[in-house]
């Protein structure tokens, strides 16, 4: 098959196509049903590992590197549209493969496809990953993600938190970045869901890496209010001697 060239209208039915087409082939029935059961997922499942998508994106952006920004969101459309998981998935890991072609307006892109996506599966490769690269590109994003974490529906909310994930983990753009998490962050503290106080533990857990007196600083301060789970996560990768008069001290909720 001849290979599409970039700009031209067929591009992107023609691309999603063929990562659809592969995709099937590898389809694994058995696979397929554990992982829907896993997920809780209502989406058909082609059973398909996420290495071996991931694969097929890498395959595919490696044969287009051209490709125009309208063309790159066109063919993530494409690929988002049928309700199938790992397609949708593939959609994702399409935008992240070309992260660098996406601008500032894409975060609506983004919100309504997490908003879509009733999996962390899906979401946290559109925030941690996605969301988060264009930060760091974009600082003008910021307020889109702010807007995400004000949301109260579950998936938004996540990803408002996980947007910066890659942010706080770099030491070079660590000093800017975590004080408006952590701004963030805060009044997130109470809410009881488990998919949202995970991300603000996993969030603070790569902020450590680099600044753990940092990290136990915001939480010890926080300790009446802070879940067990996000305490947990949080402190995952700091001193044993920091993180145990934490943890005995803790009177926040224990999940």
């Amino acid at each position: 098959m001849t290979s599409p060239e970039p700009g031209t209208a067929h591009v992107p039915a023609d691309l999603a196509a063929q990562v659809d087409e592969a995709l099937a082939a590898l389809a694994d029935p058995v696979r397929a049903e554990g992982a829907k059961r896993y997920l809780r997922s209502d989406l058909k499942h082609y059973g398909v590992a996420v290495p071996d998508i991931r694969a097929e994106v890498r395959a595919r952006r490696q044969a287009h590197p051209a490709l125009t920004h309208t063309d790159v969101v066109a063919v993530a459309r494409v690929l988002w549209k049928p309700p199938v998981h790992e397609t949708r998935l593939a959609a994702c890991l399409w935008l992240e493969a070309y992260a660098d072609r996406l601008v500032a307006d894409d975060t609506r892109l983004l919100g309504d496809l997490i908003g879509e996506s009733g999996t962390w599966a899906l979401v946290d490769v559109l925030a941690g990953s996605v969301a988060a690269r264009l930060l760091l590109r974009l600082p003008e994003t910021e307020p889109a993600y702010r807007a995400w974490a004000a949301q109260e529906e579950m998936w938004l909310r996540r990803a408002g938190v996980l947007a910066f994930l890659l942010p706080v983990r770099s030491a070079e753009t660590y000093p800017r970045w975590f004080p408006v998490f952590t701004e963030i962050a805060d009044p997130l503290l109470v809410d009881t869901r488990f998919f949202v106080r995970k991300a603000v533990g996993w969030v603070l857990r790569e902020a450590s890496k680099h600044h753990p007196d940092d990290v136990v600083d915001w939480v010890a301060r926080r300790l009446d209010r802070i879940s067990g789970l996000t305490l947990r996560e949080a402190l995952k990768r700091v001193a044993e001697e920091q993180k145990a008069p934490l943890v005995r001290a803790h009177r926040g909720p224990a999940i």
